[in-house]
């Protein structure tokens, strides 16, 4: 049976050998809190942790495209074997939450290698809405 992330499972650990964009951790627990939405804490501390939601979920036109050496560390070779997990900025109130488009991070279901991509070239915004309003 494959260790993959999905909404309905246990947590997971993903593998995140060069951290998050300004967070050193390379362990990270992913546990499912709501359909599409995950609680992303670092293991082993009490770190800061992140609210995340599956851009398929909540963004399905979404499609970020990889370059060829970030997909060769992710070990990607098929696209439907990539989640991309969105950083959520939790507002007061929550129908103005917003979520990081331009920086996903990327894991690959099969293995749980995952990386924070930084999308180069392409208009996605930092902040877009998690709720169409």
């Amino acid at each position: 049976m494959t260790d993959t992330i999905e909404p309905t499972t246990a947590s997971r650990t993903i593998h995140v050998p060069e951290g998050l964009v300004g967070f050193p951790a390379t362990e990270y627990e992913v546990a499912p809190v709501a359909p599409g939405l995950f609680d992303l804490r670092p293991l082993g501390g009490d770190a800061t942790g992140f609210v995340t939601a599956d851009a398929e979920v909540f963004f399905p036109d979404y499609h970020p495209e990889l370059d060829d050496p970030t997909a060769e560390r992710l070990g990607l070779t098929d696209a439907a074997d990539a989640q991309v997990l969105l950083i959520v900025t939790v507002a007061e109130d929550v129908t103005r939450s917003t979520a990081n488009l331009l920086a996903p991070v990327v894991v690959n279901a099969r293995t749980l290698a995952a990386e924070q991509v930084v999308l180069t070239g392409q208009d996605f915004p930092l902040r877009a809405p998690l709720i169409a309003s």
